[in-house]
């Protein structure tokens, strides 16, 4: 797949059925052109077919109301660019890095289902996390969730 990025726009459409797949039912979303060059960068989704298809039920399953833009895909899978690149972890579901990383990208994606969930609400995603609140934003900061540009469209 790596030599076939012409193909992604294609490939992610067929991943995104407009009325969803068995694990995306009932959430039809739209991919933006700019997030889909954002996905063709990632090197584990372009390793097979199969890594794509988990990137864009991931990202349908997790990005806000509305389209996928490059912004989701950056804070969903923000270690895309930097940690895969060079052999590290990757929120994509890879059995690679370290446990740290590991579990950084973890909590990173936990977080973020959260705070979407509670509609940036962070009072509830403290609660739901069972965080004080002040440690929710030093959380965040930690893992790089700038919600600053969380909250406004790219």
């Amino acid at each position: 797949m790596n030599e076939r990025k012409e193909d992604f726009p294609e490939l992610v459409a067929h991943f995104a059925p407009p009325g969803g797949g068995a694990k995306t039912a009932g959430k039809k979303k739209i991919f933006a052109t700019e997030a889909i060059r954002r996905i063709a960068q990632i090197r584990l989704a372009r390793k097979c077919p199969r890594n794509l298809r988990n990137v864009v039920e991931r990202l349908i399953l997790l990005a806000s109301d509305g389209d996928v833009t490059a912004a989701d895909v950056r804070l969903i899978l923000p270690t895309s660019d930097s940690r895969s690149e060079s052999g590290g972890g990757s929120s994509t579901g890879s059995a690679t890095g370290t446990l740290a990383e590991r579990t950084e990208a973890f909590e990173r994606e936990v977080m973020m289902a959260e705070i979407r969930r509670h509609n940036f609400h962070m009072t509830n995603v403290a609660r739901a996390l069972g965080l004080e609140r002040s440690h929710l934003y030093k959380k965040c900061q930690q893992l790089g969730i700038d919600l600053q540009s969380l909250r406004k469209p790219e």
